[in-house]
């Protein structure tokens, strides 16, 4: 603008308009990248309860594959009742860096209460917990009325994690039968 001397420039209004709108702009960027950084963090989290669900998953099916361990010789150690040999802790329980002495994720060496040490037999579980973080294992029997010598059980593998306020929870759910050899 050219004010009455002739000499070009802003006036006091422009600048002040031109400063909000630049500053409106850079909190949007801020803003922007504030979430990506949550996103990315999230995806994190998200990832790695991934992980463990299949980690755990994959210690059911070895559970029914091990026939070497007094514990784990016959169908019924993969179940939610320890009354009655099973194995596997239901509720959702903490996790640790360390399966225990039997290998197995979701055991009693190995989901004992936050904030102490589990110790089953001779063996003391010291792992550190993976904070944030708790899985249960839910196995329920399935009846086959066709194949009665056929066993299947749904197992569903939870586990759950705060992102900021939010409670979140990946689960995988399979079946899983007896091998032949378990009717023998």
């Amino acid at each position: 603008m050219e004010n009455k001397n002739g000499q070009a420039g802003f006036t006091y209004l422009e600048v002040i308009f031109a400063i909000m709108i630049m500053t409106i702009g850079v909190l949007a960027m801020l803003s922007a990248i504030s979430l990506a950084m949550l996103r990315e963090a999230e995806a994190d989290d998200k990832n790695s309860a991934r992980q463990i669900t299949s980690s755990a998953l994959e210690s059911i099916f070895a559970a029914r594959d091990l026939r070497n361990s007094n514990a784990l010789n016959n169908w019924n150690a993969i179940n939610n009742d320890t009354v009655t040999e099973g194995i596997f802790l239901s509720g959702w329980t903490p996790i640790r860096l360390d399966a225990g002495a039997d290998g197995i994720n979701g055991t009693a060496d190995d989901s004992c209460t936050t904030g102490t040490n589990c110790t089953v037999g001779g063996y003391t579980n010291s792992s550190a917990e993976i904070r944030g973080f708790q899985r249960q294992i839910v196995i329920t029997d399935i009846p086959e009325v066709n194949i009665p010598t056929i066993r299947k059980k749904e197992i569903r593998v939870s586990v759950r994690y705060v992102i900021g306020q939010q409670t979140r929870t990946e689960t995988i759910t399979t079946l899983i039968t007896n091998l032949p050899f378990d009717n023998q």
